[in-house]
């Protein structure tokens, strides 16, 4: 705005200088008579009416709103050549490309042409002086799109291939466009009065195939085919469009090359399907195996003929039945051949040639697929000596499923033989099957178990026989038992066996322990750990452990035997007899008790000796005893047989096998009276 203003005050000096001429005499110059010249040379107004109007507040990008100013001075138009400033948010005024300019008053009346190229919402601002006014706001939308109508006329891009053989019989793509409803291709064939309708083998809107049409064409002629296709074929819509190229029909004369032949080995009955890969296979051909003519069973390709061969005495003639065939084929038209030597191997009508897998489990339900020739017709398959299930066989491969091996703990193997139960025709591989062993196993045995109890075993993979069945036994300690079950019909399972062991053969060792009656050490009879053995009667699999057996009850822990004596005949022998203890003459026995302590093994009194001055003057029965048991007693009789009169004594010595007690002595007195 400063701008403006200081250049409207450079109008105002020039617009002096023009009347400070025609002060000189000059006429002066009037002011353009049109609105929206360049600035003039009059000096805007100050405090102007100004009103703002567009000549349209709503349009499309593009198009042009003209923006006219009215300028007044106390009612009246301004002079001529007033300067108008216009400035807009949005757009570009046509007289300078931007958004500002500057036009003058042609009777009071300024204009200018806006116009945006983007969308929105313009609002000019207009300065006259020192007076500003906007105008209303302008709206310029974006110009709405309109998509035009696709054709529904059919159209044809290409045709693949471009040429092909006067034979026909070759496919042929047609890509396009609108292929709709019922559609016909017609080849129009030069010279012949209707045209050829092609047999169409699939369409879509955008794509048809067609078989092509035979013509008569001489060695070396080509001959170019218009092609049509009509779509919505006879209805009222219906419409055709002709391809933009023509189809050519040639005439070729191919030199076949035999490449490759698969498979290149075949039993000597021929009847192999064979497929031979090359190039410049022309129809008809003849293809011979060596003097014989195979049988051409598929179509005859470009790059490949699919043939059956003949038997090999046909092809081979003398040489044998068993051998290698040359491969000739001929394009018959052109009389060109090629051959392939050597081509076919004649085999036995049946071979193995490989095996996989190389192993499985003894248990048996492993899938093995040979490999080979001959293999069809009803098949007896035996892997190492075992005959296994046969699912499937296809000529050069049988499937088959292994059973069990005899046995099954163990690694064996063996060959491979496919016999045809028709025929009796065998082969046997040159490669080996190996069952692998799957021993059983003890995973655990409960105890520890009494002397004639029942313990529990299990066992993993116990394994079963050749009739699918096992019976097990089991031996404790060297003894057979038999538990149950007694017979297995899985060899894959954990099975628990119920196992009785023997209640006699045993040896238990003697350990350390505490008696309940007064804490004392003493000793009884431990656990004794003996070996169990699993066996697979069918199988003859094996498996061992232990099983940890208790000794019989009672099974009291004992001290080594404690023997005491009571010795009625009483006194010491250190002392005097005592006044009063005699032994009359008529009382010559006397009783000496001696006693086993309670929780104690056994006493055994193993000899009893008289010793001392008197000692023949006394006798003691019995001289021994055995077993006393813990708590019990043995009684021993004590005689006195004096010689003559006055006191006597004697030391009566029990031998003992206590460890603690090893002897007894007791001391008797006696006195013969008179």
């Amino acid at each position: 705005m400063n701008r403006l203003r200081k250049q409207t005050h450079w109008i105002a000096l020039i617009a002096l200088v023009l009347v400070f001429a025609g002060c000189k005499g000059e006429s002066p110059t009037a002011p353009p008579s049109t609105g929206g010249g360049n600035p003039g040379g009059v000096t805007p107004p100050t405090g102007a009416t100004v009103t703002v109007a567009a000549s349209s507040t709503d349009l499309e990008v593009d198009q042009t709103s003209i923006i006219t100013v009215t300028v007044t001075q106390n009612g009246s138009p301004v002079p001529n050549g007033t300067a108008v400033e216009f400035l807009s948010n949005i757009g570009t005024f046509a007289d300078t490309g931007t958004n500002a300019t500057i036009r003058t008053t042609t009777n009071g009346v300024a204009t200018a042409s806006l116009s945006s190229a983007s969308a929105g919402t313009a609002v000019v601002t207009v300065t006259v002086n020192n007076v500003t006014k906007n105008s209303p706001s302008i709206t310029f939308r974006a110009r709405p799109v309109t998509t035009p109508q696709p054709s529904t006329d059919p159209t044809i891009t290409s045709i693949t291939p471009s040429f092909g053989l006067p034979s026909g019989g070759e496919l042929l793509k047609i890509t396009g466009t609108n292929f709709r409803g019922r559609v016909r291709v017609f080849f129009d064939i030069p010279g012949e009065a209707t045209p050829r309708e092609a047999f169409v083998t699939s369409q879509s809107a955008t794509e048809i195939t067609v078989v092509t049409p035979n013509v008569q064409l001489a060695p070396g002629q080509e001959l170019s085919v218009p092609i049509r296709v009509v779509v919505d074929a006879d209805t009222a819509t219906q419409k055709t469009v002709t391809a933009p190229s023509n189809f050519v029909f040639k005439t070729v004369v191919l030199t076949p090359t035999i490449v490759t032949v698969s498979p290149n080995s075949g039993p000597i009955n021929g009847g192999t399907r064979v497929t031979l890969f090359g190039n410049g296979f022309q129809a008809p051909v003849q293809v011979l195996f060596g003097s014989a003519e195979a049988r051409v069973v598929g179509d005859v390709r470009f790059d490949s003929i699919i043939i059956e061969t003949p038997p090999a005495h046909d092809a081979l003639g003398d040489i044998g039945t068993t051998g290698t065939a040359d491969i000739t084929v001929i394009n018959i038209n052109s009389n060109t051949r090629a051959t392939l030597s050597p081509g076919f191997h004649y085999t036995p009508s049946m071979a193995i040639t490989a095996i996989t897998p190389f192993s499985g489990p003894a248990l048996g339900g492993t899938d093995i697929t040979i490999n080979g020739l001959g293999l069809d017709g009803r098949l007896q398959v035996v892997v190492g000596g075992i005959e296994a299930q046969v699912i499937r066989a296809s000529g050069t491969s049988v499937l088959v499923r292994t059973n069990p091996a005899t046995n099954p703990c163990g690694n064996t193997s063996g060959s491979i033989v496919v016999t045809n139960i028709d025929t009796g025709v065998s082969a046997t591989s040159t490669q080996s099957f190996t069952y692998l062993g799957v021993g059983p196993r003890i995973l655990s045995v409960s105890g520890p178990v009494a002397a004639g109890a029942n313990t529990t075993v299990n066992v993993s993979n116990p394994g079963v026989g050749a009739l699918g069945f096992g019976d097990i036994k089991f031996t404790v300690n060297g003894v057979n038992v038999i538990p149950s079950p007694a017979q297995v019909t899985s060899g894959t399972t954990t099975t628990s066996f119920t196992v009785p062991t023997p209640s006699t053969g045993y040896t238990f060792p003697t350990v350390q322990c505490t008696t309940t009656v007064g804490g004392l050490s003493g000793t009884q009879l431990g656990n004794t750990t003996v070996p169990i053995i699993f066996t697979n009667i069918q199988t003859g699999c094996t498996d061992s452990s232990t099983v940890t057996i208790t000794p019989p009850p009672p099974n009291t822990c004992l001290t080594p035997p404690r023997p005491t004596v009571t010795n009625p005949a009483g006194g010491s022998c250190a002392t005097p007899p005592p006044a009063g203890v005699t032994i009359a003459p008529l009382t010559t026995t006397a009783p000496i008790t001696i006693s086993n302590g309670t929780e104690a093994q056994p006493l055994n009194i193993t000899a009893v000796a008289i010793s001392g001055t008197n000692a023949s003057e006394f006798t003691i029965n019995p001289t021994s005893a055995s077993n006393i048991a813990a708590g019990g007693n043995a009684n021993f009789t004590l005689t006195f047989d004096p010689t003559s009169i006055g006191p006597k004594s004697a030391t009566v010595t029990f031998t003992t096998n206590s460890t603690i007690t090893p002897t007894l002595t007791v001391c008797v007195q006696a006195t013969a009276n008179p």
